[in-house]
């Protein structure tokens, strides 16, 4: 099933783009346009991803933020309701990854982009990483292979608490100053007791072995696809294990089709022994707790400069405009 979605993160995207995602994690960017807004006047910040909900305070951080169209705002009774739609969605997803940081400043863990203490409302300032398809291109065999097994010691970790990531894609990591691969944007997170946590078991195990893929090989299988019908040919080859596998990523070949095929699924800590087993990496010890939430006294002046979006609405404020539009708006999640 097709979703609309946005992609937030910390690393690079193309500004001003919507991408549709596909079953897969994977995406295509469509319909340019700019005219959202966000809760602060960010113009004059350098815009990492697309949407503009991320950018760049400093080398060290990035600012988050939900971001939403005017009330009215579109063309057409169809455009209006789609920038109503992304925008309820845009909140949907900050709320959810608030409440997953929320969460991990109590279960804190190494592989997880830092958050930033904030006083200021409607944004997360988080920890920023160099993208992982740049970082790739520097790394070695062996850090390829550590960089795998924290993949699937961070999944595992997030299974303990109840939760999938819901977006496992090569896009929604990085690789922070001391090398360590570190996942980012809980917007889609699933709880255990969320009605599709079943099936998104499988979507999930689908996405992190073709993570594992290109953290083997370097090689996005996806990375060719210029329509959906490549996208859906190309998940279709690889449920079937029809994918011819590098050398590279030869021994994870067990493993990755198992999770692509989607027949036998196990939990993510059997998947990490079975993958430690293989690979006979051993992940270097790391030092402190790995604190997801911590200070930076040097942020307090950059968040100084940030004003208030004058046309900014907060969700309940928004919801009522567009009912008094007279268009039909879903209940609040």
């Amino acid at each position: 099933m097709l979703r609309v979605m946005v992609y937030q993160n910390p690393v690079s995207r193309p500004p001003a783009t919507r991408t549709v995602q596909v079953p897969g994690g994977h995406v295509l960017f469509v319909m340019a346009d700019n005219t959202w807004i966000n809760p602060y006047n960010l113009s004059l910040l350098e815009c990492l991803s697309s949407q503009g909900t991320v950018y760049e305070l400093d080398g060290n951080s990035v600012i988050k933020v939900p971001f939403q169209f005017p009330v009215g705002d579109g063309c057409t009774d169809d455009e209006k309701t789609g920038h109503l739609m992304l925008s309820l969605k845009a909140f949907n997803y900050f709320k959810q990854e608030s409440r997953i940081y929320d969460l991990l400043t109590k279960h804190p863990h190494p592989n997880v982009v830092a958050s930033f203490q904030c006083s200021k409302p409607d944004c997360l300032i988080l920890e920023r990483v160099r993208p992982l398809e740049d970082a790739w291109n520097d790394s070695t065999e062996h850090l390829r292979g550590i960089w795998i097994l924290e993949l699937l010691d961070v999944v595992s970790f997030l299974e303990d608490l109840d939760y999938l990531h819901g977006d496992i894609t090569i896009f929604n990591m990085g690789i922070d100053h001391e090398n360590r691969l570190k996942i980012f944007d809980f917007g889609s997170a699933v709880h255990v007791k969320d009605q599709d946590f079943g099936h998104q078991i499988l979507e999930d195990q689908f996405d992190l072995a073709t993570c594992i893929f290109f953290l083997a090989s370097g090689i996005d299988p996806f990375a060719e696809a210029q329509s959906f019908a490549d996208l859906n040919r190309t998940r279709q080859d690889l449920q079937q294990c029809r994918l011819p596998f590098p050398a590279a990523a030869k021994k994870y070949q067990a493993v990755i089709e198992a999770c692509w095929s989607q027949k036998q699924p196990k939990s993510f800590k059997q998947l990490r022994q079975a993958v430690a087993d293989i690979s006979g990496v051993l992940v270097p010890s790391i030092s402190g707790t790995g604190l997801s939430q911590v200070a930076n006294p040097s942020l307090g002046s950059l968040l100084e400069r940030l004003t208030r979006e004058e046309g900014w609405m907060n969700e309940e404020e928004y919801r009522i405009a567009w009912s008094k539009a007279g268009f039909k708006v879903l209940p609040f999640v």
